[in-house]
Parts: C-alpha cells; structure tokens; sequence
C-alpha cells in the first residue's frame, strides 16, 4: 500500500522523527518494511508492507501512530472540524434499520442537502490521493476516498433522492435478487450476502461495492454518507465469491474499528460542504446492531521477562509503551498490569500479543540472543521416560509392534476380569470417572494396558493375522490422587502381548512354534534385565479373573517389590472377543523397576565349566521357585548357575507329578573341577531334594 509522508506529517511530526529515512526507519522497526520510495522531501511516498493481522495500520493515521510509538513523540490531533449543523434532524430526512445484528454491529449516516455534486474536491485533497494512485472522482466519493486512507475507515455515499422511502435497510440478500455495482456489472446475489436496501430493493454490496442505482451523480442535490462496521468472515466469503476486490471490501475483511464511526462521518462531511457546499442535517443515524465486547488483556512481568529474555525489562517501560500504541491501562503493580484493548487492534486478544508490541517498541534487535536454559546438554528431564524408551527398545527387538489404544473404559465392563490384578497392584477400588465423557458407554479412565491391547490382538486376528505380537507403553489412572496434583493419579505401565507362532532366534536350527508361558516368561525377563538379573526374579502363581488357572506367575524382586504379572488369558476373555488362538500376555509397573542398581565387576574365570543334569519326580504343586531356594540352600561348591532344562507331565510321570530337569554349571576361577568332585556335589543335592522335597530319581 502507498503512503505519503506529507501526510502523514497531519498527524506526527516527521522531522522530529528524522524525515522521510527517519520515518522509514521506525516503520521498519514497527514490523511495517517499506519495500519502495518514490519522490523527493516532502512529497516522498512509500510504498508500505502491511500483514493481514493489521488494518489499524492501512491508513495515514495508523502508521503515525506506530511512527509516534516507536519515537516517543506525541501523536497530533487530526486535522478536522465537526461540519455545522444547520437544517433539520437527519431522522427526520431518513432512517436505518439493521436485520442482521451480528453481521452489522454498526450502522452510520450523516446528510448533507443542496450540494453541488459535480463539483470538485479541493486541490490537496486531489493531490494526495493522486499521490498514492486513487484516482479523483467526484467532490462526494474523493471525500469518502479521503477519509478511508485518512484514518482508514471504508463509506459510501448514497443519492439520498434516489433510496426508495428514504430508508436504508442491512439485511441478507433474497433468493433470486440481482444488483448491478459501480463497475457496471449485474451481480447475481445469494442469501448468504449482506446488502444495504431501501424500502424496495437492495442498493449496495455492503462493504464491498455500490450500486449504480443510488450512486451519486452531477445530478445529485442530496448525499447520504455512510460508514459501518461489517462482520470480516461474510464480506470475505462474498467479496472471493465475486472476484470482487475492493479497498473497502480489504479492509473490512481483516476488521474495522467500530468506533471510527462518528468521525469518518463528520470528516467527510466537512469536506464534502466544502467543495461542494450545502446545508449538513442535524445529528447522525446511530443504528446498533449486536453489541461489540471491550477488550481486556492483562501482561506478567515474568512472562514479558520469560519471553524476551531480558530482565532489564520493567512494568514502568512496558505500561509506556502500550500506552504509546493507544492500549489504555486499568490496573498496575510491581509485578502486573491490566489493560483495555483499543477497538482498532482486533489481532489483540491474550498477554503473549501484548508481550508482543511492548517488545516491538523495545525494539527486538536490543534482545539478548542466548540459548535456552537446560540442566545439561541434551537428555531427558524424566528418568522414568528412560526407562520407559529402553522396555519399547528392547520389545521391538524382540520382533513386537507397538500399538496404542484409548484410555476410556468402563471399569465394571472392561476391567472387571482384571480386579485381582488392580488389587494386587495396589489400584484404587474406584475408577477414576470423567464428569463429561467423549463416550456415555465409557466413563472411566483405564487403570490397566491390558484390556486395550487384548482388543488390538483381537483387530489383528480378525482380519486374518495369525501371528501377533504387541505391547504399549502409556499412563493408567489407578491411584486415589490430589486434584491439585492430577499426576499424582497416575501410574506408568508396560505391557505386552503374543499369539500364534513365534520365531526361534536367527542362530537356531529350531522351526516356529506355538506361543506358550514360557515365550511370555521368557519375554519378560528380556524386557527387565537392563536392570534385572532375570536369576534375581522371583515368580509366584497367580490367580485371577482375566488368567488361566495354573497358567499365570507375578513377578517381584528379590525385596519382595510387585514388578508385574504373565499368564494366559482365560478361556472368557477370549471368548468374549472371539478368539480361538491362545494369547499370552504380561504388564509391567515401570515405576517399580529399580533403575539405581549398583553395577558389580566379577573376573571371568579362565577355566572350563562342567555341567550336570539333574532328573526328578515331584509334586505337581512344587514350584520351580522352591526348586531353585533349596538349591541355594544347599551351597554346593563352585556353583555358577542352575536353571530348568525340561518340564514333562504324562505317560510313565505317575498321577499328581511332574517330571523336572535341571542344569547345574559348576566353575572354579582358580583351577579345572574333577569330575569326581562335581559328582559328589550333584549327589549331596540329589540328597536335599528327596529329603525335604520328597522327590523321586529314575
């Protein structure tokens, strides 16, 4: 948009402001870059980048003010006079009357009788316009012209003789109706367009262009100026509908200030009488449409500190600087101010925009460039969240995939199988509910992974994956929290689940099999053992809802510490989502995993272990983790490790009983072990084993 400096000056004084390369200057600093100049002091225009985000500044009038702002000079009162009021109240030549409140909040009209229409504006006012490429029209429109690049508020000037019933009526288009605008071109209306009518038809495209009909001629003896405030997004709609673009329509698009009104109207009726002369009517047409709210915004010292990065900043130097720029203040302390929004800066609206234009009169190029404060370089702020990136490492290269689910159920219908778990887990009996679900059927926050992931294992086998395997890692909401601290209700979880075959590693010879408890166990201890000894995990039975019988273990430390639960799900939960394949799954609780362990150093021995295998009959209801105390218990010399190597329930295993394997490694790290002595030391085990756990050998 093009500018003159010249005038400009009406409203700040541009010398004190160091002339045109001082004005430029400061528009630049405003965040207004001036892409050209042309003309020499004093008739230099510039040619003005104006955002959207800003109509204020589409006029003379709004760049002073910026200019003043920047220099800390006083904006100038505008060089107008109120028109003297001689003929009769103007409700008496006319009337306005608005349809469409919240799409009209403003309606303005002033008349002026006995003109002389074809006459001329004044040669400066011809001048200036011809300055910044507006064509002079008529004494009427330039003056209308004038005051829209004065103080940038959009009219229109009516021949008052030529509205039907002297009335002006905003309302919405009718279906059908068709107006032909100052361009000369039948314009074909729909309902959804603004138009200013008379009592017959529709006279005006509002905010956007005239019509023919009512438009002011060197006939015309009687002027009805107008200026309102038209709603941005139905001017936008119609204006691009159209392919009509108008310096009005660009400025009402982006938001007009309502209460330039009243002196857009005197301003131009001032100038039409004189170059034109008449006699103005008394009084103006006011018509109110939905009430606009006035605007408050409060700014924080901390927060225009946090933002700028600049503690020299104070409330003294911000209250100044928004007062410069027309924001007037309500309330001020040491730490806080409190302001009314002016009604030309609709892109105003939260503390960060005043952040912003007390910044822009500091002038950003003052700021301290620095990086933002960190405790060290890089890393993570939550050491759970570690934790919580290695358990997905490692389960993705176990071959899993993860999946997300929502975290909405109803505790009763979803996680009711799973009570003994919560209960074991330490939930809290009652869910935690929301007041205003997304969905009725489901208004509980979740306080398991579990069910989530059974019903993605179910999507997955349904539309024919045979072969599943998943986890997910997120928040369950199980504790009985403080509402001051809504983290305090949650829980992190890990959980994982597997059907169908699984892969044998890359390095065996082994073919795929059937998922089973171990995988399940065996995936658990993986997952676990950046900061487990998978030897160090104790597993119990376990007994619940949501589990087989005989078929699910908890896991805990060796303090006795709940670290989470695998089994198989039960024959119910599978029915229920129709699955025909075993699924095996396990649920971790990430904040018990004890991630501060101390690490400990043992020298590799040099020499050769030597292994035994130990078979037996025992007691169906023995646990391998008797097992496995008793042989500790007995110390056997040299021992490094014992595990299971076999498990077999059947055909020559008497009712009752089970037959195990184990494997014991045995290694010195001072000598090669005799086999003799390795033998002694298998048979005084063998001997503990029948004696306390009543086993049997053969």
């Amino acid at each position: 948009m093009k500018f003159a400096v010249e005038w400009i000056a009406d409203f700040v004084d541009a010398a004190a402001a160091g002339g045109a390369a001082g004005v430029r200057s400061l528009l630049d600093r405003a965040g207004f870059p001036v892409e050209s100049a042309e003309g020499k002091e004093p008739s230099t225009v510039f040619d003005v980048e104006i955002t959207p985000n800003r109509p204020d500044a589409m006029s003379h009038r709004g760049l002073a003010r910026e200019i003043a702002a920047m220099a800390a000079l006083d904006l100038l009162a505008p060089p107008s006079e109120s028109p003297a009021e001689e003929g009769p109240p103007v409700s008496e030549l006319a009337s306005v009357a608005i349809d469409v409140p919240r799409l009209c909040r403003r309606f303005g009209a002033r008349v002026v009788r006995g003109v002389s229409a074809g006459a001329a504006a004044p040669e400066k006012a011809r001048a200036r316009l011809t300055a910044i490429g507006a064509k002079p029209i008529s004494a009427a429109v330039d003056a209308t012209n004038f005051v829209m690049w004065e103080i940038g508020q959009p009219l229109h000037a009516f021949d008052l003789d030529r509205l039907a019933g002297s009335r002006i009526v905003v309302r919405k288009a009718r279906r059908g109706e068709k107006l032909v605008t100052l361009d000369g071109i039948q314009r074909a209306l729909e309902t959804s367009d603004i138009v200013v009518a008379d009592a017959e038809r529709a006279v005006s495209l509002a905010g956007i262009m005239g019509g023919m009909d009512t438009a002011v001629t060197e006939a015309t003896k009687n002027v009805l100026l107008e200026a309102a405030w038209w709603d941005p997004p139905s001017i936008r709609r119609t204006s691009r509908r159209l392919g009509l673009h108008t310096d009005a329509s660009h400025r009402f698009e982006r938001g007009a200030d309502p209460e330039a009104i009243p002196e857009a109207l005197d301003r131009a009726a001032a100038l039409l009488l004189a170059s034109a002369g008449g006699v103005p009517a008394s009084g103006f047409l006011d018509a109110r449409g939905a009430a606009w709210k006035t605007r408050r915004a409060a700014l924080r010292l901390a927060r225009l500190r946090l933002l700028a990065g600049e503690e020299g900043l104070d409330p003294e130097f911000a209250a100044a600087a928004l007062g410069r720029l027309g924001f007037r203040l309500e309330r001020r302390s040491k730490s806080r101010l409190a302001v009314t929004v002016p009604s030309w800066r609709p892109d105003v609206s939260i503390e960060d925009d005043l952040v912003e234009e007390v910044l822009r009169v500091y002038g950003y190029d003052r700021l301290p460039s620095r990086l933002p404060p960190a405790q060290r370089p890089g890393g993570h702020l939550e050491p759970l969240r570690i934790v919580e990136e290695r358990l997905s490492d490692e389960a993705a290269a176990a071959g899993l995939y993860e999946s997300m689910s929502a975290p909405f159920v109803d505790r009763q219908a979803d996680e009711g199988a799973f009570s003994g778990w919560l209960e074991v887990a330490g939930s809290a009996p009652k869910p935690l509910s929301l007041i205003n679900p997304l969905d009725a059927a489901r208004p509980d926050l979740r306080a398991t992974l579990l069910p989530g992931l059974l019903d993605a294992v179910a999507r997955n086998i349904h539309r024919g994956q045979r072969d599943v395997s998943l986890f997910e890692v997120g928040r369950v909401f199980d504790r009985a929290g403080d509402p001051k601290e809504p983290a305090s209700f949650e829980s992190r979880r890990f959980a994982f689940a597997i059907a169908g075959d699984v892969r044998a590693h890359w390095s065996s010879s082994g073919s795929r099999a059937r998922a089973d408890f171990f995988d399940a166990k065996g995936l658990a201890e993986r997952l676990l053992a950046p900061w487990l000894d998978p030897a160090a995990l104790v597993w119990t039975p376990f007994s619940g809802e949501a589990f087989e019988d005989g078929a699910a273990a908890l896991i805990r430390t060796g303090d006795e510490e709940l670290l989470g639960v695998v089994g198989l799900a039960s024959r119910a939960e599978r029915e229920r989502r129709k699955l025909e394949e075993d699924v095996f799954a396990g649920e971790l609780r990430v904040e018990a995993i004890p991630t501060a362990q101390a690490a400990h150093f043992a020298a590799y021995s040099a020499f050769p272990p030597v292994s035994a295998d130990l078979s037996f009959a025992h007691a169906k209801g023995t646990s391998w983790s008797e097992i496995e105390r008793l042989v500790a218990r007995a110390k056997l010399a040299d021992l490094e490790s014992v595990r299971a190597l076999d498990r077999y329930e059947g055909t020559g295993v008497p009712d009752g009983q089970v037959k195990t394997t184990i494997r014991l490694l045995f290694r010195s790290a001072e000598r090669t072990l005799e086999q003799e002595k390795v033998n002694a030391e298998v048979r005084r085990l063998g001997d503990e084993l029948r004696s306390r756990l009543a086993v049997t050998f053969g």
